[in-house]
């Protein structure tokens, strides 16, 4: 890679660290890693996703485990860590595609759709 390309790569990045977007990002996941509750609830949902998955790729449809993890999902929703670090990622990654964006507009080739397709 170009040296100057590489230069302005690492300074962009440099940017977007210093965003808010990215501070915000950065602040709410620390948050969300000293929930213990949230930690928790995640752990089990996570279980029991894979769970569920499996079960889906046998042809069996789990009724039960469903609801279960509904309702753990519904639980995250309502904790604020979970609310404001979705909000924040979310945030950061809209950043992210309207940089992509115009780096696209600029060079008239859209390098995201490969990853649309």
């Amino acid at each position: 890679m170009n040296d100057v390309i590489r230069q302005k790569a690492v300074d962009l990045a440099k940017s977007i660290a210093e965003s808010e977007e990215y501070k915000e990002f950065v602040s709410t996941e620390e948050v969300l890693k000293q929930d213990e509750l949230a930690q928790s609830l995640l752990i089990e949902f996570q279980e029991k996703q894979q769970e569920f998955i499996s079960k889906q790729l046998m042809g069996e449809m789990d009724e039960a485990l469903l609801d279960s993890l509904t309702s753990l999902q519904n639980r995250l929703n309502e904790l604020d860590s979970v609310k404001n670090f979705m909000e924040a990622y979310t945030k950061l990654v809209n950043l992210l595609g309207e940089v992509g964006d115009l780096i696209s507009q600029e060079l008239d080739f859209d390098f995201g759709e490969v990853y649309r397709s």
